[in-house]
């Protein structure tokens, strides 16, 4: 093959991974949002008491990173379950842990600022 072929490929290969990297993501934010938004999604912040009880959203419960599994109880039987904490971070191993147990429908809020976020905009719509 000659070069300008095999270079066609690869900008056609990582034109289509930018747009399916770029869709994703939207989509995700999209369900979280409306999740977020519904009264009957566990919402549960995992950041530390602390932490927690300087702000807080309405509705959350506080179940720190630390906790989850002696907790995992209280998750069985939830549908659609989204976790956050400060950055992220403590979210995203909080979905792992919590998937790795057998608990389904959990989703990453990522952090406190986004889902407040989420939760504003809704109440401007």
């Amino acid at each position: 093959m000659s070069k300008q072929i095999i270079e066609a490929i690869l900008i056609i290969l990582l034109s289509c991974g930018m747009i399916s990297c770029s869709v994703t993501p939207k989509t995700e934010t999209q369900k979280i949002s409306k999740l977020v938004n519904d009264n009957r999604t566990f919402l549960v912040d995992v950041r530390t008491p602390e932490e927690y009880n300087a702000e807080k959203i309405e509705g959350a419960v506080n179940i720190p990173l630390d906790q989850i599994e002696n907790r995992l109880h209280e998750f069985q039987g939830k549908k659609n379950i989204v976790v956050y904490c400060r950055s992220g971070v403590r979210a995203g191993k909080a979905k792992d842990l919590l998937q790795k147990s057998n608990i389904p429908d959990v989703y990453s809020g990522t952090s406190y600022q986004n889902v407040l976020e989420l939760k504003k905009n809704k109440t401007k719509n």
